[in-house]
């Protein structure tokens, strides 16, 4: 399968892609930048609202977790911003709303309060003076009955939180939110991933319970989406502190992670052709925008399905992820688990498609379907670059992308480098002499790169790194 952003483009549908380019005129970003952050803002916007159904019954929410590695410099936040700007604008206007409905909820509650205490009053009369209560005990359960609601906290946007404190706000809250941020370095190193099994939990769908000496935290059916931008200098740090947890409990396996292409020096700035590109991404907010207050309303789920073509699809792809899990197993000990959730994160992926551009009926096509598992094919292929992040094999890694991406490729794919233009040029962390030369040997070990050794007339030897593109 081939690892480019080229497998998006094909698969991704005409309005995704639209809005892609949209969003890369104005800002000049990677594309796998914005296609993960407008994936994880059509999760946010449309988990509340619908669900998938297996053949045998089992129902399946439709959220995605996207990890996006991008560096210094490739408008993260200007991409966050504009992709987000309906989720953010949302939730500012809701909460400014919130305090009012909050106020009139605690109003009604000090009036609920006093007639509960007339009523448990003239209960205590009458059994103090032998009378039947059977009346007021009728009036009490009708007042509990009645009882005021506290107003759901509209917050759904979540970074810098305690795992215990997401699961407490989604007990109060709307019932669906997620963990996003432009800043992965808060992220990755706060918080929020002390208990990565929780979010697996949500990822499922199903019941939480946290049990704790004073109190007890139970949410159901509640949905969560995850979003995290982070530079590779931070993510390989977690690795090296964290990996092995979150690559052994199943968090890592239920991600989509990608590592951009970096566009730096390749940007263009054309007004007019900004200008007339934006109704695509208007309209992709709109949707957005659409979705965010169906939810707030609390509109029924809607249930989708495979066609018949396409479960018998899914059957054949479950099968050759069989095969190909064999096949790749032994590359990585996260392999399996990360193989074995594709199916889902395909179901997902397609699902997701089908909903958020209005797809007619319930089923979901064999078309939609295969393009989805081509999408989740593109998301594993990344893996060989993030499952050695914090490892020996990170720098030349890192090494090899800037050879064949960075800025001696402006004008036509570079071929060969001279070793000491290289050194000066690439990334500020693999100048170090020491970690430059075991990347260059780890490169030429591995059949990426040879170098060759030419003898100038003084003597003196220059060594020109040749680069293996295939």
């Amino acid at each position: 399968m081939q690892n480019s952003s080229a497998v998006l483009t094909a698969h991704f549908t005409k309005g995704l892609n639209g809005t892609i380019g949209s969003i890369q005129k104005a800002t000049g970003a990677p594309y796998e930048l914005i296609a993960g952050t407008c994936l994880a803002a059509m999760s946010l916007a449309s988990q509340a609202l619908v669900e998938f159904e297996y053949s045998d019954g089992r129902k399946s929410p439709v959220s995605l977790f996207n990890v996006i590695v991008a560096e210094s410099g490739e408008r993260k936040t200007a991409v966050f911003n504009v992709v987000m700007k309906e989720v953010i604008e949302f939730q500012r206007v809701k909460l400014s709303g919130y305090s009012e409905l909050y106020h009139v909820y605690e109003s009604e509650l000090q009036t609920w309060n006093v007639i509960q205490k007339s009523i448990l009053k003239q209960i205590r009369l009458n059994e103090e003076n032998g009378k039947s209560h059977d009346v007021e005990k009728d009036k009490l359960k009708l007042h509990y009955i009645n009882k005021p609601q506290k107003p759901k906290y509209p917050k759904m946007l979540y970074s810098d939180a305690t795992p215990e404190a997401i699961i407490q706000m989604l007990s109060e809250n709307i019932g669906s939110a997620g963990l996003i941020s432009h800043e992965g370095g808060v992220v990755f190193n706060g918080r929020a991933m002390r208990n990565t099994p929780l979010y697996n939990q949500l990822w499922d769908g199903g019941p939480v319970d946290i049990e704790r000496k004073d109190h007890r935290l139970s949410i159901d059916n509640c949905r969560f989406s995850i979003l995290v931008l982070i530079q590779r200098n931070e993510l390989s740090d977690f690795f090296k502190k964290h990996g092995a947890r979150i690559l052994g409990n199943g968090f890592f396996a239920r991600c989509l992670w990608s590592i951009t292409t970096s566009t730096q020096g390749y940007r263009s700035n054309n007004e007019q052709e900004i200008k007339d590109d934006q109704v695509r991404l208007e309209k992709f907010q709109l949707r957005i925008k659409e979705l965010l207050d169906m939810t707030i309303k609390a509109f029924p789920k809607k249930v989708l399905c495979l066609s018949p073509e396409a479960e018998s699809r899914l059957i054949d792809y479950q099968s050759a992820i069989e095969n190909f899990l064999l096949e790749e197993k032994s590359k990585h000990e996260a392999c399996a688990g990360i193989i074995s959730k594709m199916p889902e994160n395909a179901i997902r992926m397609a699902a997701l498609f089908h909903f958020f551009y209005d797809f007619e009926g319930n089923e979901i096509s064999v078309e939609t379907f295969e393009h989805a598992t081509s999408i989740i094919g593109y998301y594993y292929n990344q893996l060989s670059q993030v499952l050695t992040m914090g490892t020996d094999d990170d720098d030349a890694n890192k090494l090899y992308h800037w050879l064949l991406t960075g800025p001696f490729n402006r004008h036509a794919p570079c071929l060969a480098i001279a070793k000491t233009e290289a050194r000066r040029y690439v990334p500020y962390q693999l100048r170090d002499g020491v970690r430059f030369n075991k990347a260059l040997k780890a490169l030429e070990e591995s059949g990426r790169i040879s170098i060759e050794k030419l003898r100038n007339t003084n003597g003196s030897i220059n060594q020109v790194i040749h680069i293996n593109r295939a």
